[in-house]
């Protein structure tokens, strides 16, 4: 079990913009390996930044994708 506080949530989500070029679509694949979290910290971070409207999720023909707002 993965216990997270809000702080490290939010410092996760800040090391996923610095990752992050404008412009640019991510998979969550991509977002992993740029990031080295495992799955739940970065669905958490990628949770924390879609709803300060920061990051923008959208499916595309290949899956989903990820791209700053």
């Amino acid at each position: 079990t993965i216990t997270m506080d809000k702080n490290t949530i939010k410092q996760n989500a800040e090391k996923v913009i610095k990752e992050m070029k404008v412009g640019y679509q991510y998979t969550l694949k991509k977002l992993q390996e740029l990031t080295t979290f495992g799955s739940t910290e970065l669905c958490l971070a990628l949770l924390v930044l879609i709803q300060e409207k920061k990051v923008e999720q959208y499916l595309s023909d290949n899956g989903v994708r990820y791209m700053l707002r």
